[in-house]
């Protein structure tokens, strides 16, 4: 018994590590912990992004108030008609710059220091109620407290001024930056504030991150991927379900690949459906062979039993010698019928053994007739082997079938071929609607086969020559031949055919199906 093939050295747990449910549950477990890690790093780096942008405009509406500062020193009660002009010269989308003033002399009151500023410009221009509402804002929030106590010192914001209708594209603009500018008429206070959309569709409101566009964007996205994830194993699960039902009742003729919804698993499924139509077949010929080897021996075993009876009241007489004679022939048979039965259990194990590989038909066939005509030496002398061979032919299946194939064809052609006779093996390639087939034949010059006796040459047991002929001790001539050729073609999906020659002899075509 030949050693069973290694196994690949497998880890502790490897196997555990395989299974479906384990990897199922690990991906269920990237799929859950993935956006929560995910959502950390995503909001921490928007964090700093937004600090990062709150930090330049604010230091750019700093830059706008210390550059207005010389011209409000300056500034007197009758000028502040020019400055919409002087504001217009700092103006940038998406930022306004608004002017509070709050004259010398003006105390606080019980309303604090916050009662003496007034709203003087703003560019752009806009509805004096918004101004209020600002400053009203700039109150409740006690900038202007701070600014009238000393007048001095930038103030850094990051307020949204709210909106009385509370839309979402009315809401007010944050305010960045109130830079105080004292002067000899009183003291001013630069406001400078952005549209939200500056610091991104949101800016700093303070809405959580995942209440963010993006984020819900991104959410649906990854929501996505995970039903298409899990949608693609689940249906991987079921097909495999699916191929454990129907190895359960395969013997009613269900089908693996019809079993299958997904397409790649189809393929399979036919891979699966094929060695099972192989194993079959097998079962079948090995039932064939069980009920014809027990047909073939009883002829032999009831004539060496009628013989001994002949032989046993009659010894020394003309018909011992007959007996005897029947004896050694039906013994001659049986050894003969061993030897078939044995090359049909070959037969039958190679049959198990199919496998797929790409063949180059052309090359093997030249191999393997150069190789022949080596090893049948002074036979080729008598008969001619020829070759007529297309190029690039190339087939699916196994060489050692295939050689098998050739084997049997060419002894059975030279068998029948008279002294010089020609056995001409031919390779080429058809076209059958869509599909190219590869046939191989093999022609001799021989007396043929009957019409009506084509089909039954690949019957196993089957064959025309005498018993003499049969008898030869070389187990060739019992018609196994021919039906181990039909046995192989079928296994490699293939087809044998034979036909009469016009000019005389026997041609035995088997069909293959073509690589492109």
């Amino acid at each position: 018994m030949p050693d069973a093939a290694p196994r690949p050295d497998t880890p502790a747990g490897g196997k555990f590590s395989r299974s479906l449910r384990v990897q199922l549950t690990a991906l269920v477990v990237v799929f859950l912990a993935l956006p929560i890690l995910l959502y950390s790093v995503f909001a921490s780096a928007d964090r700093d992004r937004q600090k990062l942008l709150l930090d330049a405009v604010q230091t750019s509406g700093a830059m706008v108030g210390k550059a207005l500062a010389p011209a409000l020193k300056d500034m007197k009660p009758g000028d502040f008609a020019k400055l919409s002009a002087e504001l217009a010269r700092f103006a940038a989308p998406r930022q306004s710059i608004k002017l509070l003033f709050k004259p010398n002399g003006i105390g606080p009151d019980t309303s604090g220091e916050s009662a003496g500023f007034f709203y003087v410009a703003s560019a752009p221009t806009v509805p004096n109620a918004e101004m209020q509402e600002e400053r009203a804002f700039l109150a409740s929030i006690g900038v202007l407290d701070k600014l009238g106590q000393s007048c001095s010192g930038d103030i850094a914001l990051s307020e949204q001024v709210p909106r009385k209708d509370g839309a979402t594209q009315g809401r007010g603009a944050i305010l960045t930056s109130v830079t105080p500018v004292q002067s000899a008429a009183g003291c001013w206070g630069v406001v400078v504030a952005l549209d939200p959309g500056a610091l991104g569709q949101d800016g700093p409101s303070g809405k959580p991150y995942w209440m963010r566009a993006e984020s819900r964007v991104a959410g649906v996205v990854y929501a996505g991927m995970a039903i298409l994830a899990f949608a693609i194993m689940a249906a991987v699960w079921s097909n495999l379900r699916r191929f454990r039902d129907v190895a359960g009742i395969i013997e009613r003729g269900a089908s693996f690949e019809q079993s299958s919804t997904v397409p790649e698993l189809a393929a399979i499924g036919r891979e699966f459906d094929a060695m099972v139509h192989r194993l079959t077949r097998v079962a079948e010929i090995i039932r064939e062979a069980a009920e014809d080897n027990a047909h073939a021996f009883k002829g032999p075993i009831a004539v060496i039993r009628q013989a001994v009876e002949l032989v046993r009241p009659a010894a020394g007489t003309g018909d011992a010698e007959t007996g005897l004679a029947a004896i050694s022939a039906s013994l001659d048979r049986l050894d003969g019928l061993v030897q078939s039965a044995r090359r049909v259990d070959n037969a039958t194990a190679e049959l198990l053994d199919v496998g797929r590989a790409r063949i180059d038909l052309t090359s093997l066939v030249r191999a393997f007739a150069t190789d022949y005509a080596a090893m049948i030496g002074g036979t080729a002398s008598r008969t001619q082997l020829t070759l007529d061979v297309a190029e690039g032919v190339r087939v699916e299946g196994r060489a050692d079938l295939i050689e098998t194939i050739l084997e049997n064809l060419v002894e059975n052609a030279l068998s029948f071929s008279p002294p010089g006779g020609r056995v001409l093996v031919r390779l080429k390639t058809e076209t059958h609607g869509p599909e190219r087939i590869a046939a191989l034949s093999v022609a001799d010059e021989g007396p043929g086969v009957p019409q009506d006796q084509l089909e039954a040459i690949f019957e196993r047991y089957y064959s025309s020559r005498t018993l003499t002929e049969k008898s030869d001790k070389s187990g060739a001539h019992f018609g196994i031949g021919l039906w181990l050729v039909k046995q192989h073609a079928l296994a490699l999906g293939g087809t044998v055919a034979a036909a009469d020659r016009p000019g005389g002899g026997l041609a035995v075509t088997v069909r293959l199906p073509a690589l492109s």
